[in-house]
C-alpha cells in the first residue's frame, strides 16, 4: 500500500491531529464565546489553523470568520489553545505556552500538544513530555488519544469544569511515520445513501464522492477509522471494529516499528 503524500495546507489521510480537532470542537458545543486556536500543522503540510484540520479543502477553503487569534487576554470564557509537541522543544516556545501565558488567553484555558512527532513515540517520551508541562505550570496534565474521540471529549470537558489552566496531550503517531500500512475502512457503497456526513465532518482527503455513493481511497486510508463514527446509517466498515480503542492506538504505534 502507497505511503500518503503530504498536500500543502490539508492533514494527511488518517491525520491524528484531525482527531484533536474534533474532539475539542464537540467538547465546546454550547459554551458561548469559547476560542480554538494555535497551529494543528505539522512539517509536511505547513501552518494549519484548527478548524482546517476537517474542513474539507483544507485551509484554502476555510472561510475567514473561523479564524480565531490567540487571545491576548483572559476575556474568552474558555480558551483551547493547540501546539505541536515539538514547539515545546526549545526553551522559547516553551514559554510562549506556559501555564501562565496560557491564563491570559481564558478564564479557562487547555493546552492541546499534539504529540505525533518522531520524538514522541514511546510511552516514556510522552511521560517526559508530561513532566515538562508540569515544570512549565500545568497543574493537571493528561494523556489521551485523539483517535478515541470520546474520551477526548470526556478528558477535555473535566478539563473545562475543572477550570484554570490545564493541559492535554493528544498522543498517536504521525501517519507518515508507520512502515506497516493498516488496513483501509471501506465504505457499503450498496447502502450508503450520499448524506456527505463522513467528509464534512471530517475533511479527510481518502472520502470522495462517486454518484451515488461516497468511496475511500484504499491506498490513502491510514486506517484511522475517524469517518466510521461519523456514519448515522453505520455503512462504513472497518476490520478494527472488535478492538477497543486501546488496542487500535497500540496497534498504529507497533506499525511504526513494524
Amino acid at each position: 500500500m502507497a505511503a500518503p503524500q503530504p498536500q500543502q495546507g490539508v492533514l494527511c489521510a488518517g491525520c491524528p491531529h484531525r482527531g484533536a480537532y474534533l474532539a475539542a470542537k464537540y467538547a465546546t458545543r454550547g459554551v458561548r464565546g469559547h476560542v480554538l486556536c494555535g497551529d494543528v500543522g505539522c512539517p509536511a503540510v505547513g501552518y494549519l489553523y484548527p478548524a482546517a484540520a476537517t474542513c474539507p479543502g483544507g485551509m484554502e477553503r476555510l472561510l475567514p470568520r473561523y479564524h480565531q487569534e490567540v487571545p491576548t487576554e483572559p476575556t474568552a470564557p474558555l480558551c483551547v489553545h493547540f501546539a505541536r509537541d515539538t514547539a515545546l522543544d526549545n526553551d522559547a516556545g516553551a514559554a510562549s505556552l506556559s501555564a501562565e501565558a496560557l491564563s491570559r488567553e481564558g478564564q479557562t484555558a487547555v493546552l492541546a500538544v499534539l504529540a505525533s512527532s518522531a520524538a514522541r513515540v514511546t510511552q516514556a517520551e510522552l511521560e517526559d513530555l508530561g513532566q515538562r508541562l508540569l515544570g512549565l505550570g500545568y497543574e493537571t496534565v493528561v494523556i489521551v488519544d485523539p483517535l478515541d474521540t470520546e474520551r477526548a471529549e470526556r478528558t477535555l470537558r473535566d478539563c473545562f469544569a475543572a477550570g484554570g489552566t490545564s493541559a492535554v496531550i493528544f498522543a498517536s503517531p504521525c501517519t507518515l511515520l508507520m512502515k506497516e500500512r493498516l488496513e483501509p475502512a471501506e465504505v457499503d457503497r450498496f447502502t450508503c445513501v450520499g448524506c456527505h456526513r463522513c467528509w464534512q465532518v471530517t475533511g479527510c482527503p481518502a472520502l470522495s464522492f462517486a454518484p451515488p455513493a461516497y468511496r475511500i481511497d484504499s491506498d490513502q486510508c491510514a486506517g484511522c477509522d475517524l469517518c466510521v463514527g461519523t456514519c448515522r446509517t453505520q455503512i462504513i466498515y472497518t476490520p478494527r471494529l472488535r478492538m477497543t480503542p486501546e488496542e487500535r492506538n497500540t496497534l498504529r504505534y507497533q506499525a511504526l516499528r513494524s
